[in-house]
């Protein structure tokens, strides 16, 4: 999943509860072992307590959006909306902010109070009337308060961005690796099978092996919706599948049925059906997308490096 920095000021704007004053600073060691403590990044606390507010938060927004009940929707077998966010998201987007908040200070980034205002002033104008705008905060479960940190954490993480990606200029050589990288203008369709656990993927293509029809054994074992079409997911492109599923398909033959392939949704049987190409996609009517992806890769390398180096404990 592709992450942008327009995606990141959402979850700030809509989601984050807890604000800079309310995370301790104290060595990490130390600190994770204090009661109401879950997490630390770089000397400053993730409490219990922030964590229920912005459970409770992503709770309302959910609700808020898909209607009373939604967050305990199924949305794949055996996994509910907020079991979801529940398992780890919420508290890895806590993390990731405080991870960034922290990589900003240390640039000396901050936002001044003519800043925030002109910030908050913004982000009003997309109400009709103030009354349009309480009734938001009230309905999502939020105070002016919550919403200005948020609005701070925002405006330092996107200054932080700008400073380290948006910036960035890349060379055609490096464009033109990425545009043979991603297989610009080359589409593949094929079928899967999605199980999840390597055994049961060798049985499957086991099965395979013995004749028994693709289609028939994805509709009978397949955890992925798909399977109703007996696994078909028709055209894609490379950068539309998760990489180790991009590779095994694109480095494969029509009607070749491949190992099991992992991901990070499962194990794979991949069936290649078709493949084509496009002529008219060249390296210069594609360059401005190249370049939102370069700044896209680097964006991820940014945040891998800060994580590694970044001291976060769990407990």
């Amino acid at each position: 999943m592709k992450i942008s920095k327009k995606i990141i000021a959402l979850i700030l704007v809509l989601l984050i509860a807890f604000s800079l004053s309310a995370c301790s600073k104290d060595k990490g060691s130390d600190l994770i072992k204090q009661e109401g403590v879950i997490a630390t990044v770089n000397g400053k606390a993730v409490t219990q307590a922030e964590y229920d507010e912005n459970l409770a938060a992503y709770k309302k927004m959910v609700e808020t959006q898909y209607g009373e009940g939604a967050w305990d929707q199924e949305i794949s077998e055996g996994k509910t909306i907020g079991s979801y966010y529940e398992n780890g998201a919420i508290l890895d987007n806590m993390i990731l902010e405080l991870v960034l908040l922290d990589a900003a200070e240390k640039k000396g980034i901050k936002i001044t109070d003519e800043e925030l205002k002109t910030q908050l002033d913004t982000y009003k104008k997309n109400f009709a009337t103030d009354e349009e705008y309480k009734k938001f905060i009230e309905s999502n479960g939020m105070s002016e308060e919550y919403l200005t940190e948020a609005i701070k954490k925002e405006y330092v993480i996107n200054q932080f961005i700008n400073k380290e990606i948006d910036t960035l200029q890349p060379t055609d050589d490096e464009l033109k690796k990425l545009f043979d990288e991603n297989k610009m203008g080359q589409q593949v369709r094929a079928s899967h099978i999605l199980v999840n656990t390597e055994d049961e993927a060798k049985k499957v293509k086991e099965s395979l092996d013995k004749g028994e029809v693709f289609e028939d054994v994805a509709k009978e074992v397949s955890i992925d919706p798909s399977k109703d079409n007996g696994g078909d997911l028709d055209f894609f492109s490379y950068t539309d599948m998760v990489k180790p599923f991009a590779d095994a398909a694109f480095s494969m033959e029509i009607g070749q049925i491949s190992d099991p392939v992992k991901s990070e949704f499962g194990y794979h049987i991949i069936k290649v059906t078709d493949k084509k190409s496009d002529p008219a996609v060249t390296f210069e009517n594609t360059k401005e997308s190249l370049v939102d992806t370069y700044k896209n890769n680097k964006y991820n390398e940014l945040i891998e490096n800060l994580k590694s180096s970044a001291a976060i404990e769990r407990k």
